[in-house]
């Protein structure tokens, strides 16, 4: 009798993409913004995610708010994540805001530094701390512009690219590019 060739098999995770809209309207909004990004760019050993986007950055009117402009982008971190991925990284994203001196005085209050995690994958969550897709994302034109500027082909849970439509709907006013040279935005690779 022959025996059975058995051969182990290696599951691959998935590589999903995540993205985190930035913002920051008060004291060095860009600085805050930078501050951010640097620690996003160190994810990798933390939390298997590579920082592998980030949008043009604009200037937008406050949002539900009053109080100086914001300074807006968008970030797309790459990686393989298991079930508590997003939540972790979430976690993480409070503290960068922390270190930036976030306080929370009231909603929509003005802010160091807000990190919202848009996106993670095809992830669709809704528990107390974590809704993803984020529930307001699409009502707004300072996460949805940056994000066309940097993933037009994204697929959004539930819309594929049909996401890019709801820009054209809104009513608020359009986040305004700004012209920095030395910002450090990056295109994502096709």
């Amino acid at each position: 009798m022959v025996a059975p060739v058995v051969q182990a098999l290696q599951v691959t995770p998935l590589t999903e993409q995540a993205v985190v809209g930035l913002g920051s309207n008060l004291g060095d909004a860009r600085g805050h913004l930078l501050a951010a990004l640097e620690g996003l760019g160190r994810l990798h050993d933390r939390l298997g995610l590579r920082l592998v986007g980030v949008s043009p950055l604009y200037r937008t009117a406050p949002w539900q708010t009053e109080g100086p402009d914001f300074l807006n982008a968008v970030a797309v971190l790459e990686g393989a994540g298991d079930e508590q991925a997003p939540q972790r990284l979430l976690s993480t994203l409070l503290e960068l805001e922390r270190t930036q001196g976030r306080e929370r005085p009231f909603r929509y209050a003005p802010r160091t530094l807000d990190l919202d995690l848009i996106l993670f994958g095809q992830r669709v969550m809704d528990t107390a701390a974590l809704q993803l897709p984020h529930p307001r994302a699409l009502q707004r034109a300072f996460v949805l512009q940056p994000l066309l500027d940097l993933a037009p082909h994204m697929e959004w849970p539930g819309l594929g690219c049909l996401w890019r439509h709801h820009l054209d709907n809104l009513h608020d006013p359009a986040p305004q590019p700004l012209d920095d040279p030395d910002w450090p935005a990056l295109p994502m690779k096709r």
